[in-house]
């Protein structure tokens, strides 16, 4: 590792702290091995559903007929359609050709049919909102009017507020200045651009995109108009060098960007072919455990803090809907593959076409869901810590229970996962960032007696 640092430029090292950078990848010992990085979920993920959709419908119109009506949360809006689909990507979206308007506004009066549902149940219709998240897919494909057809929706039957922030993930190029105008009428203040980087061979290779000055010129546009506007950057794609990704970063830095989420691309059968097509498969990750430690430190030099394992934020950057766990908020999830919680109850729908199918005037068309067993239950806060990038004092005690011959908090400190703070707690590093999902693994191993099979 040494070597490949010492190759870099030194413009794009400038300042940054090289061997903390060292210290974290030479205190890595099995089983935490750069190859083998976990993606973080929690526990209750790893296992089958408790109850089929209707069953799970008629658990959660049970558990939100006595829910807290004063308990916040959060909606989010999945909306799968692209105008392409970018070669690289492993989100759950496809191509939906232009022509095919019918179909776009058959999905929206489907979202707002569920909407409204579950607007009925309990006190979710007074219920305070925090944030109205749309992901995808490309939100803004759907156009404006059907764009302020969906947020009509929500204000209609929510409790949104002058306090609650309205967010969309996008593409640089969907944001025409039509567009721009009419998410600024409707009320959003954030954006979570896809930037993924900022070389234009790169950007050219991994699927249809607009020139890199393009991008930079929508988000400084953006940023003009007082919005927060987060970015997502990718390691890992076809040309793309340390150095390149570097300078990619401290430029972003320079534009005043309220906050970076760092990922590694991720090859699943959706993208498949084409990453094979560029020998990406069975390639080491050792390349892009390095550019994501250097992209750290880099944000991290600038000031820049987590509030997720993957996200570094600046001041106005709090990321509403991916911290909502660590708020202890719930998560009104509608549309197609979209996961929620109420309480303890987790739920998700199916994919597009059995969606279409299975969602109705009396039903959401989930396709299943769960409650939390108690040992699930106990572990939740730690996994939402780790997520969150900083674990609390209180859950030390948990730490501090034997796993694998040591507690895990003394092997997490001696692996340079997490550093202490001063008010007793931890956080996470990088190399925490990287493997916060190896971590939450680890949390099996604790009261090991009372872990339900999977």
């Amino acid at each position: 590792m040494t070597a490949r640092i010492a190759e870099l430029d030194q413009p794009s090292l400038d300042g940054v702290d090289v061997e903390s950078v060292q210290a974290q990848w030479d205190a890595l010992a099995p089983p935490y091995d750069v190859e083998r990085w976990l993606i973080p979920l929690p526990l209750w993920a790893t296992r089958d559903y408790d109850h089929d959709g209707p069953a799970a419908w008629d658990v959660l119109r049970t558990d939100l007929a006595l829910a807290d009506p004063d308990r916040p949360l959060c909606i989010y809006i999945h909306v799968p359609f692209c105008s392409t689909k970018c070669h690289f990507c492993d989100s759950y979206s496809f191509r939906l050709p232009s022509t095919r308007d019918g179909e776009k506004q058959r999905y929206v009066r489907q979202l707002c049919d569920e909407l409204r549902l579950w607007s009925e149940q309990g006190s979710l219709a007074s219920r305070p909102v925090s944030t109205v998240h749309l992901g995808g897919g490309t939100p803004t494909f759907i156009g404006t009017d059907l764009l302020g057809e969906l947020c009509e929706c929500c204000r209609s039957h929510f409790n949104t507020s002058p306090s609650t922030e309205w967010a969309l993930e996008s593409t640089a190029h969907s944001l025409t200045p039509e567009m721009i105008d009419a998410m600024g009428e409707f009320g959003f203040d954030r954006l979570h651009i896809g930037v993924q980087s900022l070389e234009d061979p790169v950007r050219e290779i991994i699927g249809p995109r607009c020139p890199a000055d393009e991008a930079l010129g929508r988000i400084a546009e953006t940023l003009g108009l007082g919005w927060i506007v987060s970015v997502d950057m990718v390691c890992g794609l076809p040309l793309q060098t340390i150095p390149s990704f570097a300078r990619d970063i401290e430029t972003l830095i320079a534009m005043g960007v309220d906050g970076v989420s760092l990922y590694e691309l991720l090859i699943y059968p959706q993208n498949r072919r084409w990453a094979a097509a560029q020998h990406l498969t069975g390639r080491s990750h050792l390349v892009n455990y390095l550019t994501f430690q250097l992209a750290a430190a880099i944000l991290e030099r600038n000031g820049y803090r987590k509030n997720t394992f993957n996200h570094w934020a600046g001041s106005r950057d709090d990321n509403r809907y991916f911290t909502f766990p660590a708020r202890d908020e719930d998560c009104l999830a509608v549309g197609t593959i979209a996961d929620g919680v109420f309480g303890e109850y987790h739920f998700r729908h199916p994919r597009y076409a059995a969606y279409l199918r299975a969602a109705s005037a009396s039903s959401p068309g989930l396709e299943g869901g769960l409650r939390r067993t108690a040992y699930e239950s106990e572990m939740h806060a730690l996994t939402v810590a780790i997520t969150s990038g900083r674990i609390p004092k209180n859950l030390m005690p948990y730490l501090l229970e034997r796993a694998n011959g040591a507690p895990l908090r003394d092997s997490w400190v001696a692996l340079r996962l997490v550093a202490e703070t001063d008010d007793g707690g931890l956080s996470l590093l990088a190399n925490g960032s990287w493997f916060a999902g190896n971590m939450i693994k680890d949390l099996t191993g604790l009261y090991p007696s009372t872990t339900k099979q999977r």
